[in-house]
């Protein structure tokens, strides 16, 4: 198998190493600095306390939403018993 004039398993298997680690580190790199940002842009590390637009926790309408899917589910179920 060749990769740019380079044999693999042939005469210098330092070079193979090298064309697969230096992409993957630059890669690596790059990653790590596209994630930086955005922690950043998310002001993960301002010195202040986080706060919420709207208060968060289960309301009536997640009890709602949580019977509904148990419904369908059972519906699914008996589905494959009954035929309605």
């Amino acid at each position: 198998m060749k990769m740019r004039g380079i044999r693999f398993g042939g005469k210098n298997p330092f070079l193979m190493v090298e064309y697969r680690l230096v992409p993957l580190m630059v890669s690596v790199v790059k990653i790590g600095d596209e994630l930086s940002a955005a922690a950043l842009t998310r002001g993960l590390g301002a010195p202040v306390k986080r706060t919420n637009v709207c208060q968060i926790g289960f309301h009536v309408q997640d009890m709602i939403a949580i019977l509904l899917c148990a419904l369908c589910f059972a519906l699914f179920l008996l589905g494959q018993y009954f035929s309605f």
